[in-house]
């Protein structure tokens, strides 16, 4: 993942926080992009409660080289899905499946069945997070819930090789920090991201993409279905 200074032969893109917001959803760099490597695509882990039917009804021209993933449901912080328990993830699921327009998208609404948990926090203790975060959390005495929740509405879900030992064994699950052709970006420039700075303009501006004319694209969900995702590493 993240390999700045090698120009992929295959790249899987995908950028997390995507939304309405004009400075959270870098559509300008998208399309920059798009207009010069015209075989460009990308994933957008998207927050779905801060994504309006009129952008999604936009952007549904686009769908060639757009999919829309899930990120969380309001992304108020990285500590979000702590706030969950079992029921309360799979109904907040369910509400992102209202979105979307029916007709365009079919009956699975704008958003493919993948899931990203705000600041990959998903389950207490293995993130590194301060343990005093989740001291009133329904995760505390339930920590799986969250990953059950996913497990029973067929999402695949996208973790942090430091979860491994909390994950349920029946999980689907794409292990980023396993995946060499995986390119993960932000549509914003973190201010608080010093080491990474995986913003689009970030990335353009102090790396150079990844990625030329000769670089074959493909969806998270396309990698998925076409088996491209590497196996989690001891």
């Amino acid at each position: 993942m993240n390999q700045w200074g090698e120009i992929k032969k295959l790249a899987i893109v995908e950028a997390d926080d995507f939304q309405d917001k004009y400075d959270r959803n870098g559509l300008e760099m998208l399309f920059y992009w798009k207009a010069k490597y015209p075989k460009f695509k990308i994933s957008l882990f998207t927050i779905p409660n801060r994504i309006s039917e009129e952008m999604l009804e936009l952007l549904s021209d686009h769908t060639d080289w757009l999919e829309f993933l899930v990120h969380g449901w309001d992304h108020e912080s990285n500590f979000e899905c702590y706030e969950w328990d079992y029921q309360k993830a799979k109904d907040l699921i369910h509400r992102v499946y209202t979105k979307g327009n029916p007709v365009k998208y079919g009956d699975r609404g704008a958003f493919e069945k993948f899931f990203k948990a705000p600041g990959w926090s998903i389950t207490p203790k293995y993130n590194g997070y301060p343990a005093e975060v989740v001291t009133n959390s329904p995760l505390k005495d339930d920590p799986q819930a969250v990953y059950r929740a996913l497990i029973d509405t067929n999402f695949v879900i996208f973790d942090r090789h430091y979860n491994k030992p909390a994950r349920p064994k029946d999980a689907q699950i794409v292990c980023v920090d396993c995946q060499e052709d995986l390119i993960h970006m932000h549509t914003w420039n973190v201010p608080a991201d010093l080491k990474g700075k995986n913003g689009f303009k970030d990335v353009e501006e102090l790396h150079g993409v990844p990625w030329n004319q000769d670089t074959e694209f493909v969806f998270v969900s396309e990698a998925w279905e076409e088996g491209l995702f590497k196996e989690c590493q001891p």
